[in-house]
């Protein structure tokens, strides 16, 4: 590891060396920015390449040739592939796409693109979003080219920082987005609890009970409970009024379907979490509406972030406005930008740190 942070030093100052090597790239096994790796992932010389096709796993064989790495796929999909030789615990894996080639654990390089264009009418922005108006492309770029996109921490819960770069474009929001808004949301209002929004992922209530505590949802003195949960390609979301025992269901589709499992996700577990069995009374937030096929996670943060900032559905009206259905672009980045700014409160892999 010292010879690659010399490496990597060394290009950042502009110095002649030899070529760089992919087994050279452990160095984006912990925290790293873009600003400090991008120029050593660039001497890689990689170009991109489209991944297609079903990821399969398999075993790495003693004496098999090692896979010589000619591209780099798409971030998303060195994610997955990541992830499914993590669920394995053996780093002795390779990731295949039959109609691509293999890739190793270590091609974490993901070439962090500047995409980002802050451009929004200020008018039509309304509270509580405009915390961020005064915020620049110059600063958003800054706040990216800094941000940490390995690994880091929400308790056990592994995030990566890369994930969130999904709030650039207009792309359905990874879990971790997801996550780390919620948390971003609960640093900025007061007595906030998180239902764990992967609670949802398990089948046996022995499992989702402990998930959906796990951020604190049920602890002393919280006064809103809230959440977003997949709902199968979906995001959905609710927000739960502790002291009034009351709770706002959310859907972007408005679909009486995805309403019911949210009730449903909320009487079998939150309920029997907060100690309030049959006692909730339920109401659905119909003010806002999907207009596009990948804002469903954006939507759920604002409708939370309303109720949050004091919306309630008799009053809806005083706090929305459809204006605000023009700057998706600039929601995505202030939310981005949240996200960020909390990272610096958050854990990282310190066994992993580099510098």
């Amino acid at each position: 590891m010292k010879e690659v942070k010399a490496i990597a030093a060394a290009v950042r100052e502009g110095k002649k060396m030899c070529a760089i090597k992919l087994s050279q790239m452990d160095l984006l096994t912990g925290p790293y920015t873009s600003r400090k790796m991008k120029p050593l992932v660039d001497k890689l010389n990689l170009p991109p390449v489209e991944v297609k096709g079903v990821l399969e796993v398999r075993k790495f064989n003693i004496g098999q040739p090692v896979p010589v790495i000619k591209a780099i796929p798409q971030a998303d999909k060195i994610l997955q592939a990541i992830k499914a030789i993590e669920r394995e615990g053996n780093t002795d894996l390779l990731a295949r796409w039959n109609d691509y080639g293999q890739k190793q654990l270590q091609t974490r390089a993901s070439d962090c693109r500047m995409d980002i264009s802050s451009g929004f009418q200020v008018d039509s922005v309304v509270e509580p979003f405009k915390d961020t108006v005064d915020t620049t492309t110059g600063d958003h770029k800054d706040a990216v080219k800094d941000m940490n996109l390995g690994k880091w921490h929400i308790g056990r819960d592994v995030q990566y920082g890369s994930e969130f770069l999904d709030f650039r474009e207009n792309l359905w929001l990874h879990s971790s987005s997801i996550t780390g808004a919620l948390f971003a949301l609960r640093e900025t209002y007061e007595e906030v609890g998180i239902v764990n929004p992967r609670f949802l992922d398990f089948d046996t209530m022995e499992q989702r009970c402990p998930t959906a505590r796990s951020f604190g949802a049920a602890d002393p003195g919280i006064k809103s409970v809230v959440s977003i949960v997949n709902l199968g390609y979906h995001w959905g979301a609710f927000f739960i009024d502790v002291h009034q025992k009351r709770s706002f269901l959310f859907d972007p589709l408005q679909l009486q379907s995805n309403l019911t499992s949210l009730k449903n996700a909320v009487r079998t577990v939150v309920e029997t979490m907060l100690n309030m069995t049959d006692r909730i009374q339920f109401d659905v937030i119909s003010g806002c509406k999907q207009m596009d096929n990948s804002s469903y996670g954006l939507w759920c943060l604002v409708v939370l972030e309303l109720l949050l900032f004091g919306a309630t559905l008799e009053n809806w009206s005083d706090y929305w406005s459809d204006s605000i259905y023009e700057e998706v672009r600039y929601l995505r980045m202030s939310y981005l930008h949240k996200v960020i700014r909390l990272q610096g409160h958050l854990s990282v892999d310190i066994d992993e740190v580099s510098e």
